[in-house]
C-alpha cells in the first residue's frame, strides 16, 4: 500500500478451509505473501513447483503436501500470491526469494490458463507439464469447485501424480 495509498476493505467468502499450522511445516508466515511470491519448501534440488491460485493451493496443501513428505520427495514449491507485489521488491530481493535458476527447472499448477505461469516456469518441458485450466483444449464447467477441478486435471490426486512425475524427469 505505500507503493499506492489505498482504502481497502477485505472481504472474502471462501469455502470452510483448514488453515494449515505454517510454523509445524515449515512454511515461510503468511506476511511473506505481501512479498508477492514466498516457499511453501525449499529443497537441495532443482525440481521446483509453481502453485498459483487459492483453490490448487488449497488442494495441495489438504491432499499433496503430507504425501510428498511421506514419500520424502525433495522439491522446491513456491507459491505466486501476487506478481504485482513481487514487481515492487528490489531484483535482489526477487532473486533471494525465488532464484531465476529455479525458474528454469519448474513445472507449475495454476487456477488460471498457462499463459499466467510463462513468468514462472522458464523451460518449454516445464510449461508442457504444468497443470491449467486450459489444458485439455477446453473451458471448464461450472459447478462445485472440487468437482470442476477434477474435471480440470487440477485436484490433489493429479497435482501429486504430475509432481511426482516432474520430480522423476528432473532425476531428483
Amino acid at each position: 500500500l505505500s507503493a499506492r495509498p489505498a482504502v481497502f476493505c477485505p472481504f472474502v467468502a471462501r469455502p470452510n478451509d483448514v488453515i494449515p499450522d505454517r510454523k509445524a511445516l515449515g512454511m515461510d508466515p503468511a506476511t511473506a505473501a505481501a512479498k508477492g511470491v514466498y516457499a511453501v519448501r525449499r529443497a537441495s534440488c532443482d525440481a521446483t513447483v509453481v502453485l498459483q491460485g487459492s483453490a490448487v493451493m488449497t488442494l495441495f496443501m489438504r491432499d499433496v503436501l503430507k504425501k510428498l513428505d511421506e514419500t520424502k520427495t525433495k522439491v522446491n514449491v513456491f507459491y505466486v500470491a501476487s506478481a504485482e507485489l513481487f514487481d515492487l521488491l528490489p531484483e535482489s530481493e526477487q532473486e533471494a526469494l525465488f532464484p531465476s535458476n529455479l525458474r528454469q527447472h519448474a513445472m507449475g499448477i495454476t487456477d488460471f490458463t498457462l499463459p499466467t505461469l510463462w513468468r514462472w516456469v522458464r523451460s518449454e518441458e516445464g510449461l508442457k507439464k504444468s497443470l491449467h485450466s486450459f489444458k485439455h483444449g477446453a473451458f471448464l464447467g461450472s459447478g462445485a469447485w472440487e468437482q470442476v477441478l477434477v474435471e480440470g486435471g487440477m485436484d490433489g490426486a493429479s497435482q501429486l501424480a504430475a509432481i511426482l512425475d516432474w520430480c522423476q524427469v528432473k532425476g531428483k
